[in-house]
This record gives structure tokens, sequence and C-alpha cells, in this order.
């Protein structure tokens, strides 16, 4: 399966009119071609292992082809190669063949084609079930990124500017499968501002938490806007899972920062500045901003892993559990949607 599926016409035209692959490169690097040329007899000999003499006539005057294999030859191999093919290892068993496989629409043909080619060939079997497609990453404008134009955006100076997190969640929002990415500063600092309003709003409940009374814990919410914010993140866990599922990354991505940036940070956590500003109130909406910002950061961690660890762990010595959490937000479960929390009356009501 090609995704996006109009790819795979592109693929199948290539195959089905397949042309001679010239292997030979002139280059200073990769692998050498294993073809000895005989000095007496003129034919080739062809071996694994350094021939002393032609394999035809027995001369010792042979001598190697200068050229190296074509890169994507030795690519090609990648998919079983890197499990210890052609022995029959543990890792080639299980991890052979794999399920996705990411990369660019335009090598299509030149990596993701040679290594369906040389997995059949191989093992008999297709190196991996899907293939996903991203598209390009262009300048603002639309334009192909050069150095002579001087429109390339250096991802070490974008980083250290806007932080690693920024750059990923820009890159990562904006995707759709195999359509062009116009990257530009406007994109990595909304990515940016997005990063300082969770970094924010994650601050104050951390020390809201630190100044609260230990007291009981409201299992279910029984305020309006209690309700509203886990019937909210509850339906937003459904739908990013069934995005993420179908490699709609780029919409699970805007899906999380409306949610986040709107509803989350705009509404319920000023909802709950005014709830806790006068003392303790009954119920405490405590609880439920530990559990939704802990749920979010969860739901962020794949397209900001730095910022999400951070957070996540000064969330997990807050908490209280029974059960101890994982020692990384690496090792906690993705979220999974609880039916029984969605309150379509309740999102109506503050809608």
């Amino acid at each position: 399966t090609i995704v996006p599926e109009r790819f795979g016409k592109v693929y199948f035209e290539w195959m089905e009119n397949i042309r001679d692959w010239c292997i030979s490169r002139q280059l200073w690097w990769g692998h050498r071609i294993p073809v000895w040329y005989c000095s007496e007899c003129g034919e080739l000999t062809v071996s694994v292992d350094t021939p002393s003499r032609c394999s035809h006539c027995g001369s010792s005057r042979i001598t190697r082809d200068p050229d190296v294999l074509d890169t994507w030859f030795s690519s090609a191999l990648w998919t079983h190669s890197t499990l210890g093919w052609p022995d029959d290892t543990e890792d080639l068993r299980y991890f052979y063949p794999g399920s996705v496989m990411e990369t660019g629409y335009d090598i299509l043909f030149f990596w993701v084609a040679r290594m369906i080619m040389m997995g059949l060939g191989n093992t008999g079997k297709i190196p991996f079930r899907t293939v996903y497609l991203h598209g390009l990453i262009r300048d603002e404008h639309g334009e192909k990124m050069s150095k002579l134009r001087g429109n390339v955006i250096n991802p070490a100076r974008a980083i250290s500017e806007y932080g690693v997190d920024a750059l990923r969640f820009a890159l990562a929002s904006y995707s759709t499968p195999g359509n062009d990415i116009s990257l530009g500063k406007g994109k990595l600092e909304e990515s940016r501002n997005f990063v300082n309003k969770l970094w924010n709003a994650a601050r104050f409940i951390f020390q809201a938490m630190d100044a609260a009374t230990p007291g009981k814990v409201e299992e279910k919410p029984r305020l309006l806007e209690d309700r509203w914010i886990v019937s909210r993140l509850n339906r937003l866990i459904g739908e990013v899972s069934s995005l993420m599922e179908t490699f709609q990354f780029g919409e699970a991505c805007r899906r999380i920062y409306d949610f986040v940036w709107a509803e989350f940070c705009d509404w319920y956590v000023e909802i709950a500045k005014l709830r806790l500003r006068d003392g303790e109130p009954v119920p405490s909406p405590l609880p439920f901003l530990a559990a939704i910002l802990e749920s979010s950061l969860r739901l962020l961690h794949p397209f900001m892993p730095f910022i999400t660890e951070e957070l996540w762990q000064n969330v997990k010595r807050r908490l209280p559990r029974e059960s101890p959490m994982p020692d990384s937000i690496m090792l906690a479960s993705y979220p999974v949607p609880d039916e029984s929390a969605l309150d379509p009356e309740a999102e109506r009501a503050m809608d």
C-alpha cells in the first residue's frame, strides 16, 4: 500500500516499463564492483573474495573494475542486510518484513522500488507492507531551497533561535501525505509561541499544585467546565488516534494545537484561575488541570519530545499515584479515549 494512493500509479508505471539500470558510478566511496578483467583472455572474473587469477585462463594479469556500485544498490539492501542477512538471524526473523516505510516521494523509484526488488530477490518477501511518502521542504514562497539562492533554512540555526521542538512541530503540523511544505520564519515563530504557551500553562499548574493543601481527589467532574474539558480531551484523543492511524500527522498536530491553546489554556486554565484565586474551592479544578496536562503531554510527545519529557517529569513528581508511573514519558502508553467521559451536553453548553 502506497500513501498517498496516487503515487501507486507512478510506481507501477516505472515497474511495468522497466529499463536497464547502470549500476556503476565513478565515486571515491561506495561498494567496489567485484569484477576483475583479464589482460590475457579478456574474460571477466566475478567473485566475492579477491581472486589471484583469472577464472577462465588462469592468468594472474587481472585488474579490478575501478568503479563502485550505485548508492541505491547498496541502500536497497538496507531492509535485510542490517538484520544479519544472509544469515538466518533472530533479528531477521522478528523484524523482517517491517510494517511501514517512510520516505520522500522523490525517491520512490530510486530507493523504495529497489528495496522491494532486493527484498524479494534475496528473501522472497516484500520488505514492508505500507509506504508513506512525505513531501519536500521548500522556502516560504514555495521555491526549492538552494544555497545559491540563499533561501536555505539552516537547521542548527533554527534550533538555536526557535528550539528543536518548535522546528519539529512546524514540520509535522504543516505536513500532508505527498505534498510539499513551505517553511518560513512565520511558521517557526508560531510553533515557538505554542511551546511557550504550553510551558507557561504548565508552570501555573505546578505552582498551584505546590501551594494547594492535599485533599480528596474528585474522581468524576461535576461542574460544567470540568465535564466540558474532560469530554473535549477524550474526543480529541479519539480523533488524534484515528488521524495517526491514517498517516494524517499534520491534521493530528493541528487538532492538538487547537485544543491545548484555545480550549485548555485560553478557557479552562483561565476559568481555573478564577476558582483558585479566592482560596480553596470545592471541588478543586487542580485534579483536572493536572490530568488534562498529563494526557496532553503524552499526545504531543511524538512531535515535541523534549519539552513534553521535561514537563511530564514535573507532573509525575506532583501526582498522587497508587502505582508508580514509568520512568520516562517515552515508556508511558499513548492516551486511549474513555467513551464514558464524553459529555455532548456539556460541550453544547460551553460552545
